[in-house]
């Protein structure tokens, strides 16, 4: 809930796709979510309502990571804890 000026508002929670309700070409990000992470992530659960942002942001990830001096997992890690220091309630 988000007040704005006194009035409520409430905001509409986005339901995350689940591995089976994913589109069959995403289902292996679930598998490689869950071996690097331990769970499911919210926000890329969400993500996987577009398929064309999943594509992209793996798309994007493969292009800087050519030159990573930094391991996948801690840049992920790295991610993951500045979106909880932000609030972000996933």
């Amino acid at each position: 809930m988000i007040f704005v000026s006194g009035w409520k508002v409430f905001m509409p929670r986005i339901a995350g796709l689940e591995k089976n309700q994913a589109p069959w070409h995403l289902r292996w990000f679930y598998t490689v979510m869950r071996k690097m992470f331990g769970r499911d992530l919210t926000p890329a659960k969400i993500q996987m309502r577009v398929p064309g942002l999943v594509w992209g942001s793996i798309g994007m990830e493969a292009g800087l990571g050519k030159k990573r001096r930094v391991s996948l997992r801690y840049t992920q890690l790295g991610k993951v804890r500045a979106a909880a220091r932000i609030g972000c309630p996933f």
